[in-house]
């Protein structure tokens, strides 16, 4: 199918990918207003209580999907500046120390002081997420391997590999894997499922607002689960459909972004996935992220 959709290739996807279940139409004639991918978009809900799975309908065929990231940033990195303020030094300092406390990192000579002050984060629930969600609640393991799905320029991972892991990642984008290698970062390319890694092999894996883009979530988390060590963690970052900000903002929501955004998870339904896959223990919890209230306030007054 083509339709409305024009270069981009897209099939009906009447029923929930989870639950089987058929879905109600939330959102329709949505536009990519943050990348300008071509087409107009429609999003369903599952009408099962216990899921709420939302998907677009029609759905971008998976040949087709990467005409929608040609404008995307998952290849750029940041700027980098020679001198840090003496804030930043401090509060980097200060996180340090938090996560010297809570997930067993290492620190500079300074370790005492610095898990001391760094106990202060407790007292400020937005500054004590902002840390967690830096090294995205990963406890270290010295000489873990940590896998990286949709690592993009390998940022992240280069921080990580100086707090003691041995990092790899993965991404479908040529352009972003080209700046990871550049940096000094083992990338590979294309989707978790393709690369064959042996069973039981990281310690960690993690995908950061990744398996919203995946056309098959099931299978990734599966795949996750077969490459993962016993007693491993997998992080999953992604938007929440139930969310207070997508109740509020409704199509001019940041956490749409059509049609590179196949899925969007609610609590139940990520629960659901991670219970079909054999994910024991879970927490799936939200967060706020205030860039997606900023974002979402742009797109409704009509910028980009």
């Amino acid at each position: 199918m083509n339709g409305p959709h024009n270069e981009i290739g897209c099939a009906p996807c009447p029923k929930c990918c989870l639950c089987a279940h058929e879905g109600l139409l939330i959102h329709s004639n949505l536009r990519d207003r943050l990348f300008g991918a071509s087409g107009s978009w429609n999003l369903k809900k599952c009408v099962n209580p216990a899921c709420g799975l939302a998907w677009l309908d029609p759905m971008p065929l998976p040949q087709e999907i990467g005409k929608a990231y040609v404008q995307y940033y998952t290849h750029a990195t940041s700027p980098t500046t020679k001198q840090e303020t003496r804030r930043k030094r401090l509060s980097r300092f200060v996180k340090e120390g938090y996560w010297a406390t809570k997930y067993r990192y290492k620190t500079s000579r300074k370790s005492g002081l610095a898990q001391r002050i760094g106990i202060l984060l407790y007292l400020s629930p937005i500054h004590r997420r902002e840390a967690d969600a830096e090294i995205r609640c990963l406890s270290a393991v010295p000489n873990g391997r940590l896998l990286d799905v949709g690592c993009g320029s390998g940022e992240w991972l280069l921080t990580m590999q100086k707090r003691g892991w041995q990092v790899e990642g993965l991404d479908f984008d040529a352009n972003a894997v080209k700046a990871a290698e550049a940096r000094g970062v083992h990338v590979r390319i294309g989707s978790l499922e393709d690369q064959r890694f042996p069973d039981n092999y990281f310690n960690a894996i993690t995908l950061s607002h990744v398996i919203e883009h995946v056309p098959d979530p099931a299978a990734t988390i599966e795949e996750c689960f077969r490459v993962l060590k016993p007693g491993g963690t997998v992080v999953l970052l992604t938007p929440n459909n139930d969310s207070l900000s997508h109740r509020i903002f409704k199509g001019s929501w940041r956490g749409l972004e059509p049609p590179r955004h196949l899925h969007i998870f609610s609590l139940r339904s990520m629960e659901l996935l991670l219970a079909n896959t054999g994910f024991r223990p879970r927490v799936v919890r939200p967060c706020i992220v205030t860039s997606v209230i900023y974002d979402s306030l742009l797109l409704r007054w009509g910028r980009s």
